[in-house]
């Protein structure tokens, strides 16, 4: 019967070692991905701040020509950039609505100006007070 202990008791010993090597094994693999994640994720960041670090948002103005269904939004905005006109355009999408938003105004006097003139070719464009990008304007003399 002692016998039968000394085996059992190298048998709780071995599966006791087994089970260690096995979790040490499971937390390192862990702890991989775990930083793996993080590597890309801090890559990701990285990508963004790139992309948008040069570019300020201020509160200004832009003049909306649509919102609506995706295909007439893309309607719109190639309508708009076939006119050449040298304002940014943009489409953004708030749900539900994709919105065609032109340029990128500091004062509001300045956009009704524009808008007035592309009331002649979109009946409905308005204006709304936005984030945007302003950019550096170099007069020429």
């Amino acid at each position: 019967m002692s016998g039968f202990f000394i085996a059992n008791a190298r048998m709780k010993k071995l599966l006791f070692a087994l089970f260690i090597t096995l979790f040490c094994v499971g937390i390192e693999a862990h702890a991989q991905i775990a930083e793996e994640m993080s590597e890309s994720t801090r890559l990701m960041f990285q990508n963004y701040k790139k992309r948008f670090e040069n570019k300020s948002r201020v509160t200004g103005y832009r003049i909306q020509l649509f919102s609506g269904n995706k295909q007439m939004a893309d309607k719109i905005r190639t309508q708009y950039l076939q006119l050449n006109q040298t304002h940014q355009v943009y489409t953004v999408f708030e749900m539900p609505n994709y919105k065609v938003q032109v340029g990128d105004f500091r004062d509001r006097l300045e956009a009704e100006g524009v808008r007035v003139e592309l009331m002649q070719t979109f009946n409905g464009a308005f204006l709304v007070k936005t984030q945007i990008t302003p950019f550096l304007r170099i007069q020429q003399n």
